[in-house]
């Protein structure tokens, strides 16, 4: 995306596949399976195995609508933005005031599964008799919430990485728990009458069956979270669309087999679908120890892992639904304010909090089917609004369509009013959760009448007085790309970048990259963004050759540079460099190191000297051994020298006078690059090689140096050759990785 000036602003593609399916496994595999598996159990008798494959083959019906709406229209927000597009802002905002509502129920319902696991653990296993089980499961479950909505407020996220291997770790302990159950039930004579034997399959009929689909389909709502990803995501149209599917069936199939394994495996006096239904949201705890040991104890810390996790993750979720209402003019503009210090929207976190710990005292299965209904509706309208946009956009650029349309999502919807009635006329609440539905639909169009539709023409007006002007960057010849990071020299690396682009008749974009955590919306950087525009300008004008600006939104600053460099395909790349890391698993940094072992192109990397940078430079020191990064050190101090009209000292230390014959060799290979500067030669013999050059640099005004050729670990376990020299003086030192390509080595 570019405005006016040429600067461009994008969200950076970090996302791989493998990261979006286990966001997707994780929103899928969680409360819904550790705690109303039973419960549903209960109403459908063993017919629960065909209501969550019926349930997985209606979510990928929606799953593909999600996927396709979010390639037409990948812009950060999702569901409301795509009704908005088809139906207009009235349901464009309900879409989005319902998705509050359905990922801050489904908040509570986390908060409510970990109480109840927590309060069993206290209980039944610590002995604990200080309150009842209800209260306890209420007053875990409101603490649980507030904490971790304090932690979203502190910016605390649960990395990628890290979310990762929790979901792979609740997965694992789904299946073992189901192999061992699964083992018991076939090693059990005609164990096949637990199943279809009196009173039958379908204890309940179809109602039942439609009950069960209903309470249980918000575990498969996990691919909405991959498609409001799309921005983010490498690859989107052909990712999202295999996340969907691929999230989607592994949750079906991992539900299926716990199922199974919990009906087939124990053995209760009577039909285990009764028992089960009677322990409720505690069946899975109480009957594991009957098919694994110290199965109760596997199932409780995969119920912790799996709600915390949850839980994190859908405060973040509800609280961004609320920011982006708010950024949009639709609820307050309080709503979208961003904490200075901590930048993430803690108003938006805060009124998502409060709807969270007031639905932690109500029944679980209360929760849930409440739950159930918000994202019933809010489904109900991406399917329609797929159908509309089919026939009313036809234009829509989709990297992705869904097949057969509008056929399969007209059959999601019919489904889904089906299951949505029969939940709402056959649970215990009906009437609040009726009502609560309604009231929140009201409340929400009165809201939207009354307050939203003026407050967007009013910002819409005053969004149309904001001008912008400046020269677009050229795309074609010598790219140098130039992150900036700390404005204190980022004068000098422009300096630095504009003497390489004469030489090399090429052209400058500097990039600036805005990281925030994962609970502040990307979309939330439009403030930044704009302040930044100014210092774009300031840059682009301190440079005399063509010049363009770059500001990119990301999570990560090394990926989103990586991406930059993808897309923009320079030839280089300068980056300053603070000269030291204070972590021990990087060599040069966490933003630094990945560059210079992934970027297919040249990277320079300076640390300038405080207070001067690269003025009045005199003398650059050049220690070199040889090889094509000491090259491509050689050609910038050369275009420096030329320009400062400076001095070169080529420098080699050697151990012994046996030395000095590799440093000639070393300095003769360098002289065609200087033929219109003035040299030196310089051989030094010293024991400790750093210690020796680290003494000359102290003498020059600049010092040149090639990358080292040492392995990564070994700079690791050694320490980086720059670092040290840097330790010991403040001469400004510029270090010069060469991009070597495979096909250059295969020819040498």
């Amino acid at each position: 995306m570019s405005d006016e000036n040429g600067i461009r602003v994008s969200l950076s593609r970090d996302l791989t596949l493998f990261d979006i399916t286990m966001i997707g496994i994780a929103g899928m595999i969680g409360a819904g399976i550790f705690a109303l598996t039973g419960i549903a159990t209960g109403i459908a008798g063993p017919a629960v195995l065909l209501a969550f494959f019926l349930n997985g083959i209606v979510a990928t019906f929606t799953g593909l609508a999600y996927a396709e709406l979010g390639s037409a229209i990948p812009e950060a927000g999702g569901s409301y933005l795509w009704v908005k597009e088809g139906i207009g802002n009235h349901f464009g905002f309900l879409a989005g005031w319902v998705d509050w509502a359905a990922h801050t129920i489904a908040c509570s319902l986390y908060a409510v599964t970990f109480g109840a696991f927590f309060s069993e653990f206290v209980i039944h296993f610590l002995g604990y008799e200080g309150m009842s089980q209800g209260a306890l499961m209420s007053s875990s479950a409101f603490v649980i919430v507030t904490l971790m909505a304090y932690l979203n407020y502190l910016g605390a996220k649960e990395s990628g990485r890290i979310g990762g291997l929790v979901t792979l770790f609740k997965v694992a302990i789904l299946l073992v728990f189901a192999c061992f159950g699964i083992y018991r039930t076939i090693l059990t004579p005609d164990w096949a009458v637990a199943f279809f034997a009196d009173p039958s399959f379908l204890p309940n009929g179809f109602g039942g069956l439609l009950v069960a689909m209903g309470l249980t389909f918000i575990a498969f709502e996990g691919y909405e979270i991959i498609a409001q990803s799309g921005e983010e995501v490498k690859d989107p149209e052909k990712n999202i669309p295999r996340a969907v599917l691929l999230s989607l069936w592994v949750a079906v199939i991992v539900y299926i087999m716990v199922a199974f394994a919990l009906i087939g495996a124990i053995k209760v006096d009577g039909p285990s679908w009764i028992y089960l239904g009677q322990l409720g949201e505690f069946s899975m705890i109480r009957v594991a120890d009957q098919i694994m040991a110290f199965g109760s104890i596997l199932i409780i810390a995969g119920g912790f892992v799996s709600t915390i996790s949850a839980m994190n993750a859908t405060v973040y979720s509800s609280s961004r639904v609320a920011f982006a209402l708010g950024r949009m003019g639709y609820l307050p503009e309080t709503l979208s304010r961003i904490n200075e210090k901590r930048r993430t929207p803690h108003y938006a976190i805060l009124f998502s909090y409060f709807i969270i710990a007031t639905m932690t005292f109500a029944p679980i299965e209360t929760v849930a089917s409440a739950a159930n209904v918000m994202f019933l509706i809010l489904f109900i309208l991406v399917n329609s609004v797929l159908i509309i946009l089919r026939f009313r956009r036809p234009d829509l650029k989709r990297a992705f369509k869904m097949p057969f349309a509008p056929y399969l999502p007209i059959i999601a919807i019919v489904v889904q009013l089906v299951i949505g009635y029969y939940l709402v006329t056959n649970i215990k609440d009906t009437t609040f959760i009726v009502g609560i539905t309604v009231f929140w639909v009201l409340a929400g169009s009165f809201f939207y009448f009354s307050y939203s539709e003026k407050e967007i023409k009013r910002r819409a007006t005053s969004l149309r007085k904001k001008v912008y002007e400046e020269k677009p960057f050229a795309e074609e010849g010598y790219k140098i790309l130039v992150p900036i990071k700390n404005m204190e020299t980022a004068g000098d690396l422009a300096k630095l970048a504009n003497m390489v682009a004469k030489e090399k008749n090429g052209h400058v974009v500097f990039l600036k990259v805005l990281t925030f955590p994962e609970q502040t919306p990307l979309s939330a950087s439009d403030e930044y963004v704009d302040e930044r525009r100014s210092l774009m300008r300031e840059l682009i004008s301190s440079v005399d050759v063509p010049a363009g600006g770059i500001i990119k939104v990301g999570r990560d600053a090394s990926d989103s540079i990586l991406d930059t460099i993808d897309e923009e395909k320079p030839d280089m790349v300068i980056m300053g460099w603070r000269g030291r890391t204070f972590r021990r698993d990087f060599v040069l940094g966490s933003t630094l190191d990945p560059i210079l072992l992934k970027a297919p192109c040249d990277v320079v990397v300076a640390r300038f000297e405080p207070g001067r940078g690269l003025r009045d430079v005199r003398s650059i020191l050049l220690p070199t051994a040889g090889g094509p990064h000491a090259e491509l050190a050689a050609e910038l101090a050369h275009d420096l020298a030329s320009v400062e009209n400076a001095t070169v000292t080529m420098f080699n230390v050697g151990r012994s006078s046996e030395d000095e014959a590799r440093a000639i060799a070393a300095f003769r290979n360098l002289e065609s690059y200087f033929e219109d500067v003035d040299t030196e030669r310089k051989f030094t013999v010293s024991e400790n090689i750093e210690k020796g050059l680290s003494e000359e640099a102290k003498k020059q005004d600049v010092v040149f140096i090639g990358a080292t050729t040492r392995p990564f670990l070994k700079n690791f376990l050694l320490g980086v050759f720059p670092e040290k020299i840097i330790k010991n003086t403040d001469t400004t030192v510029i270090m010069a990785r060469k991009w070597i390509k495979l096909r250059d080595v295969i020819k040498k």
